[in-house]
């Protein structure tokens, strides 16, 4: 790992000028000011209040039923929508269509997404909910819940080849800590938590991707503002190692994290590139995204990358590596679009 350097940087002034545009106040000043632990508004970023982002447990703005009336096998999309406690089902290429189904059981301020791709299930950061849920395809109610005991308001999870089940944090729910790493065994009745493991920078945890051999790679904010690191290290059974910071790398608005076939880091930059890093080789092929990318997925099948899109409140579906896109799927009203994953296919 220790050819990990001198990655692209990226401005933040850049992305500060962009959000001040989208937000109304073109001349208005948007220089973040940092927080203490103790307050309040430290529980959503402000770059995602920018985005529209409700803080959790706020009064959903509509009220939606669970449903599924999507087919027993083939490729499955979800979509969190944070504001109102939903994650949407769309199976076909992205083209404007409505949701073939719904989940809204136990869902609170749902933000990353994860399908594991040899069970096919669905797990959930439910970041109002303080846990990470857990859906078999088909089924609109969770079977499985893992709770980190500290108290922790998740941002993404993944699972590793051990079984791993490995979530970011923002903050810990009583503001006495900032962004984490929590780990459990993965095991029926929330499985065995492992601990709970505090950022090297102290920054709000964001997202998170575990790789073949186990290298945990995850992005967080720095200090409520809209810069962001990238760190890796090792969590084998749960137990986690030293954080190294990658030497030279900054995000503007860090976003989602995945790993393609060949373990190169797939990563959406929040200026609107969707960016794969051939690690040692610190210079990415990007290709440009629509509006502020949030959460992404990647389907190894036919090759398509997946952009959940804060700004807009839609997603968008790319050809990769080549970055046509192919289509895009409009948010609930006045939805948080900030969560996709992707399930290949699955026969039930």
């Amino acid at each position: 790992m220790s050819g990990f350097n001198n990655f692209k940087v990226l401005g933040a002034a850049a992305a500060i000028s962009l959000l001040a545009g989208c937000s109304g106040g073109g001349s208005a000043s948007l220089t973040p000011k940092p927080i203490s632990v103790g307050s309040a508004s430290h529980r959503v970023p402000f770059v995602l209040k920018l985005l529209g982002a409700r803080g959790p447990n706020a009064v959903a703005l509509h009220h939606y039923k669970s449903f599924d009336a999507c087919p027993a096998n083939g490729p499955i999309k979800y979509v969190s929508d944070y504001n109102n406690n939903v994650v949407d089902l769309f199976v076909g290429k992205f083209a404007g269509q409505a949701p073939c189904g719904r989940i809204t059981s136990e869902i609170n301020s749902p933000w990353g997404l994860y399908v594991e791709p040899r069970t096919h299930d669905l797990y959930v950061a439910n970041d109002g909910g303080k846990n990470i849920l857990v859906f078999h395809r088909g089924q609109t109610s969770p079977y499985n819940t893992y709770t980190d005991p500290t108290g922790q308001d998740p941002v993404d999870v993944t699972v590793a080849r051990d079984g791993t089940v490995i979530a970011s944090n923002l903050v810990r729910e009583n503001l006495q800590e900032n962004g984490s790493i929590s780990t459990w065994v993965g095991g029926p009745n929330g499985g065995t938590f492992v601990g709970n493991f505090a950022t090297a920078n102290g920054g709000e945890g964001q997202f998170v991707t575990v790789q073949k051999d186990g290298t945990v790679f995850f992005d967080d904010l720095i200090g409520n503002t809209a810069n962001g690191a990238l760190f890796y290290l090792s969590c084998p059974g749960g137990a986690c190692g030293p954080q190294t910071q990658v030497a030279g790398v900054s995000f503007t608005l860090p976003g989602g994290l995945e790993s393609n076939d060949n373990d190169d880091l797939l990563a959406n930059d929040g200026l609107g590139f969707a960016d794969t890093f051939k690690l040692p080789n610190p210079n990415p092929k990007t290709f440009p995204v629509t509006g502020i990318p949030t959460g992404m997925a990647i389907n190894k099948l036919d090759h398509h990358w997946f952009v959940a899109d804060g700004l807009n409140n839609d997603a968008a579906e790319y050809l990769y590596p080549g970055g046509k896109l192919v289509g895009t799927i409009q948010g609930n009203p006045d939805g948080g679009t900030f969560g996709i994953a992707v399930d290949p296919g699955h026969t039930r």
